[in-house]
């Protein structure tokens, strides 16, 4: 369906970069109507003050009907563009479904490729965010070597624990790093796999990793950390 949208109600090219522009135009539908979905940032504020791209992007949004009223950027949102709203924001891609609606989300889904410096502050945001998830990976250390451990809290029916329920440690910190986002970009999938490890065990949980990253051309990173480092959360 958000395909469709894209490339065939607005005539726009299928590529790795759909994702981005939905969101981001979602985020400016949201800002422009302020009722149906909330978002954090005022319109021009989703454009980090670039007033030329801020200008053209309303004007494309008006043309493509989506914003009504006088021209060249219109006034309010218009009943196709409600709609289209309520679409995007009713099937918003899984690594940002839990993200408010807004200029981070938008950078979740933007290829970056980041410095060692940008990945391990990136990497700080998204521990902090996900300080609260029953189950939640971390950065350690293990036998003097940066690691990552699987934590999850409140396991036990008499004595509910936090327990380490997997780690891996790895030969530098930036490899740890690469790990550690490829294994945020799943966020979503980080309750599964706490549960996997609990119940049947870390050389279970290590098999299964393995073999999905495998299937990533052997590159946990694919060169790329998903979401601008500098900004995603």
């Amino acid at each position: 369906m958000r395909e469709a949208f894209w490339v065939g109600r607005l005539g726009m090219p299928g590529t790795l970069l759909l994702e981005e522009n939905l969101e981001r135009l979602m985020a400016h539908l949201a800002a422009v109507s302020r009722r149906v979905v909330h978002v954090a940032e005022s319109a021009h504020d989703l454009f980090a003050g670039e007033q030329d791209f801020d200008r053209f992007y309303r004007t494309w949004v008006y043309a493509q009907g989506l914003t009504g009223g006088d021209p060249p950027f219109g006034t309010g949102i218009s009943a196709e563009g409600n709609a289209a709203l309520i679409m995007l924001a009713s099937t918003r891609p899984s690594q940002v479904r839990n993200m408010p609606v807004g200029s981070d989300a938008i950078a979740a889904l933007a290829p970056f490729k980041a410095s060692d410096a940008e990945t391990a502050a990136w990497l700080d945001r998204v521990e902090a965010i996900s300080a609260k998830l029953p189950f939640r990976f971390e950065r350690r250390e293990l036998w003097r070597k940066p690691a990552v451990a699987l934590v999850g809290d409140g396991l036990g029916e008499v004595v509910p624990l936090r327990r380490t329920l997997w780690m891996q440690s790895f030969s530098d910190n930036p490899s740890r790093d690469r790990f550690h986002v490829w294994l945020a970009q799943r966020l979503d999938r980080w309750e599964a796999w706490g549960k996997m490890a609990y119940q049947r065990g870390a050389p279970v949980l290590t098999q299964h990793l393995l073999a999905m990253v495998m299937t990533v051309c052997g590159d946990p990173e694919g060169g790329v950390v998903s979401g601008r480092a500098r900004r995603m959360l």
